[in-house]
């Protein structure tokens, strides 16, 4: 099975807050691509800022975290092309487990994973120099800081993992009838349409094969208990962030690894459990002396939140298939949303818009058959 890890952000900030000199930018990126390397601090003091910047935009960072942080309320921002715009992230908008005392919005505290929403930043979301760096940014800072986290490694998702706008505007060939290289803002549709049909294309991709070839996070799904443990919802799961059980009183978390509690196959996308635990029993019946686990309370008493999908470019067997097939979906959106004189340059020969995106069309349909996942349980 082929593994995955996030991209890579181009360029990642610690911010003192005070001076705009490049000494006042301590440079972490190195660090934040490394998983084995050194560990970083962030937030030394309420002041700090943490910058993340990429020359794409991305929806998704990914945050491996060596000594947890004690900190107050987030405030997370994005560049506008002039200043700063503030918005809720995706993870404080997740329901909240009355019983659970660990409130659902990212902290530093643990492993984890923060969405930021593609429709609250994708309007006015803009490059921005920050550090001679002229990037997409995302900054967040802490109302307080009891205890700095310090950080093993950031990674991100971009909008457009599975291909590039480049990439269809070279499929297409427009530089014979748009002139340029790739598209713009200004161009009929703009790179913004386009990253927005490539977005669609892999969630079509992933809903038809049952199957996705980029960073996805599953924030507490819910299991039933079982002592030979349980398989996860999501295909190809390659790393939990973490697992709690229902006691009776609060929502335990488990610790993981062979040695601990619990530990992943990937290969099969189960949850083994590494120590033998007891839910207590609950009488179920006063015609049948039965008492059994997963009744009432300890209905679904595991919750677990991780992270699954495949890398699309070191699947050496699928990974190039999933990215040709969302190059020519989002390109049959691109023809059919613009009028590009009726024809795309095809070698010696004008080959018609219709006569390319049915030759497409079926190309996706058969292919999408050949990539779905099926399962015997």
């Amino acid at each position: 099975m082929a593994t995955t890890a996030g991209a890579e952000f181009r360029k990642i900030f610690n911010w003192d807050g005070v001076g705009t000199s490049s000494g006042d930018y301590t440079n972490v990126t190195l660090e934040a691509q490394s998983p084995a390397g050194t560990s970083f601090t962030l937030f030394n003091s309420s002041a700090y800022y943490l910058y993340l910047g990429h020359v794409s935009k991305f929806d998704m960072a990914i945050f491996d975290v060596d000594t947890a942080g004690s900190l107050g309320a987030l405030t997370w921002e994005y560049s506008n092309g002039s200043d700063w715009t503030e918005f809720i992230p995706g993870s404080a908008r997740f329901e909240i487990d009355p019983d659970d005392s660990e409130g659902a919005q990212y902290a530093f505290d643990k492993d984890g994973a923060e969405i930021f929403p593609s429709n609250l930043l994708s309007i006015s979301w803009a490059t921005m120099t920050i550090n001679s760096n002229a990037l997409y940014w995302v900054r967040v800072t802490a109302a307080s800081v009891t205890t700095a986290p310090t950080i093993k490694r950031i990674q991100m998702r971009p909008y457009a993992s599975y291909c590039t706008t480049k990439d269809i505007y070279e499929l297409l060939q427009l530089k014979n009838v748009l002139n340029g290289t790739d598209f713009t803002s200004s161009t009929v549709p703009s790179q913004n349409n386009v990253e927005q049909y490539i977005m669609e294309a892999q969630s079509y991709i992933d809903m038809n094969t049952r199957k996705s070839w980029r960073p996805n996070y599953v924030a507490n799904e819910y299991q039933q208990f079982n002592l030979n443990g349980f398989k996860l919802s999501k295909l190809d799961p390659y790393k939990i962030l973490s697992l709690k059980i229902w006691d009776g009183n609060s929502w335990a978390t488990k610790t993981q690894g062979r040695r601990n509690d619990y530990f992943l196959v990937p290969d099969t996308g189960m949850i083994q459990f590494s120590r033998f635990f007891l839910l207590p029993a609950r009488f179920t019946s006063y015609n049948a002396m039965v008492w059994k686990w997963g009744g009432g309370e300890f209905t679904m008493p595991v919750k677990v939140s991780y992270l699954a999908g495949r890398d699309i470019g070191t699947d050496i067997r699928q990974g190039g298939i999933a990215s040709d097939l969302a190059k020519k979906k989002a390109a049959i959106d691109v023809v059919r949303s613009s009028d590009f004189g009726g024809t795309v340059v095809g070698g010696m020969d004008r080959v018609s818009l219709e006569q390319r995106i049915a030759s497409w069309s079926n190309e996706l349909d058969e292919t999408i058959d050949s990539l779905k996942a099926f399962e015997v349980f």
